[in-house]
């Protein structure tokens, strides 16, 4: 499933035994906000969540992902990626509940953020565990500015600015 330019509220339900891989793209302008909940109902249910956004001007967007594990031998996994940068602010927050009815679960959360310029970032992975019948639990964040260093690397070689700007972006997201 591909979800471009998410905004609103969605809610996904995973059962037994199905797979299912979202993408999450937005480098489109404006503001938003989104929502999405994930429910892993069934036995050996797994659910990927990738997502690549792009934050600029003074835009502000904000997702919230979660995972709610109920079954036996689940896999969720939620790898974020976002480049802000102008006087954007740029939200993060993913969060896996493994309820007290999970069994063996995998939960994965990972979140990361290069800043540009004035623009500001801010993760939140949470993980809940209910259970200590967990197989395993982590989770990640880094914000992190541009280096001068690397910009000055990229310039240095002949490359104008804006360049290698947006060398490092799509490295970053890719």
């Amino acid at each position: 499933m591909k979800i471009i330019n998410p905004d609103g509220r969605k809610k996904v339900v995973v059962k037994e035994n199905e797979i299912l891989h979202i993408w999450l793209e937005d480098f489109a302008p404006k503001s938003r906000e989104f929502f999405l909940e994930i429910e892993l109902l069934g036995d050996m249910a797994q659910c990927v969540v990738e997502g690549r956004i792009h934050c600029q001007n003074s835009d502000k967007k904000v997702w919230n992902i979660q995972q709610i594990f109920r079954g036996k031998n689940q896999l969720g996994k939620i790898n974020l990626h976002g480049v802000a940068e102008d006087k954007s602010h740029l939200e993060l927050n993913a969060t896996g509940l493994i309820s007290r009815d999970s069994h063996q679960a995998s939960a994965l959360i990972a979140e990361k953020i290069l800043l540009f310029e004035k623009a500001k970032g801010q993760l939140l992975p949470v993980l809940t565990v209910k259970t200590d019948d967990v197989k395993t639990a982590n989770h990640s964040a880094s914000i992190t500015p541009v280096k001068n260093e690397d910009l000055f690397f990229l310039t240095s070689r002949g490359i104008p600015l804006e360049e290698a700007k947006d060398i490092l972006k799509k490295g970053f997201l890719k």
